[in-house]
């Protein structure tokens, strides 16, 4: 382990102060709790299995892979009608990528400036869930997804902490009328960088350190009508990282630049729901010097996913799903060229089959089908030779979940 850690116990040591410093006029004035109705506390296991015919996903997973685990402890307590204080723990196991400490997820103080029957508008102070796209404020309780792994050109898992979560403070605002609600999220703060990040925009875990020096700016609208049969929503993440280069790296120091968009719908009837995201990423890498390209990049992907209820704890699901590393080299023969590498790395296509079985209300079974050309969504760290890696390949993964 690097010197990271110690900037790591820092920022969670300010993040802590911010949060009981925030949450200070709120104790005052919850000198009356009623325990019993104020304070909530929740909890949910998972554990996967992860079986490809070639390459790695989440471990050894060729062989069979059972580094697939989530086990999550949150509590909030609600101090009188303004103020909420909230909080999770989480163990995460995903291959090499996660290896099952126990980190904050999120915590957090909630202040409620004004609310009544039309509108609703406040502020959150500490470690907060970026409100990116459909799915990313709650992608780690795994009854609140609708798939084993969510669509990867999304919701990309090795570059998770880029997209989870932030240190600093988000205001909010929710407009109610008739059938119709919009919300509004805009926040600020710094994104928890690790090394997974280094992997995937570096290409390795250098003896520098990559961290994110400057505030990430992060926002969202979402329309809901008929509370989420109609969902229209656009978020946006902007950040630059800054890669501080030890005497031992090969290259400079320099940053990466960027920008995160997605575009969302999704309609729910009642038996069958319809949902479809855009994603576009543009990327700028700059000071490196060689071997890093200092070079302007836009990736993009989509997919378009359907889910059908036959029966009241059934579902099944259908989804396509596409990721390209360069909007303009859409089968990475371009990028192949210039680099060196195989094609398929530069891009993933991907036909996933779902079915989830709700065995009780807290207990749930899943299992996924994935049918993959490409292997732009595979973590670098779980693949390290680019050669080793096939261009066609499947995945059969299943979970199973308890909550309380």
């Amino acid at each position: 382990m690097k010197a990271s850690r110690r900037s790591t116990w820092n920022s969670l040591s300010r993040l802590l102060l911010l949060i009981l410093a925030t949450a200070g006029p709120a104790l005052a004035a919850g000198e009356g709790l009623n325990w019993n109705n104020d304070l909530q506390i929740h909890g949910f296991f998972s554990q996967g299995y992860v079986n490809t015919s070639d390459n790695n996903f989440y471990g050894d997973s060729e062989d069979g892979s059972f580094d697939f685990r989530d086990i999550g402890l949150n509590a909030s307590l609600r101090l009188g009608p303004r103020w909420l204080v909230s909080a999770q723990l989480l163990s995460r196991t995903a291959g090499e990528m996660d290896d099952g400490n126990v980190n904050l997820d999120y915590g957090l103080v909630d202040f409620t400036a004004y609310s009544d029957e039309r509108l609703r508008f406040g502020v959150i102070a500490g470690r907060f869930k970026n409100p990116l796209g459909l799915y990313n404020d709650t992608r780690d309780v795994p009854f609140t997804r609708p798939s084993v792994f969510l669509p990867q050109s999304i919701y990309w898992d090795k570059i998770r902490n880029i997209m989870l979560s932030n240190d600093g403070g988000q205001l909010y605002g929710e407009l109610f009328h008739d059938r119709h609600s919009l919300s509004l999220r805009l926040g600020a703060g710094y994104l928890p960088v690790d090394e997974n990040l280094e992997w995937a925009y570096l290409g390795n875990d250098w003896q520098g350190e990559l961290k994110n020096d400057d505030p990430s700016i992060v926002g969202r609208v979402l329309y809901e009508l008929d509370s989420g049969r109609l969902r229209l929503a656009l978020s946006h993440i902007t950040t630059t990282m800054v890669f501080h280069a030890a005497p031992g790296d090969p290259f400079d120091e320099g940053s990466v630049d960027v920008d995160y968009s997605i575009a969302s719908f999704q309609y729910n009837a009642e038996r069958w729901g319809l949902t479809a995201e855009y994603m576009r990423e543009p990327l700028h890498w700059h000071d490196f010097g060689f071997p890093i390209r200092n070079d302007d990049n836009v990736a993009d992907g989509y997919y378009l996913q359907g889910t059908y209820r036959p029966f009241e704890d059934w579902e099944l699901l259908l989804r396509y799903d596409a990721a390209f590393l360069d909007q303009n080299d859409r089968d990475g023969t371009g990028q192949s060229a210039e680099t060196g590498l195989p094609a398929h790395l530069f891009y993933s296509k991907t036909w996933s089959f779902g079915i989830t079985w709700n065995i009780r209300e807290y207990m749930m079974l899943r299992a996924q089908y994935d049918i993959v050309d490409g292997t732009a969504f595979l973590s670098n760290r779980e693949n390290p030779n680019p050669f080793d890696t096939e261009r066609n390949w499947d995945m059969l993964s299943l979970l199973f979940s308890v909550g309380f």
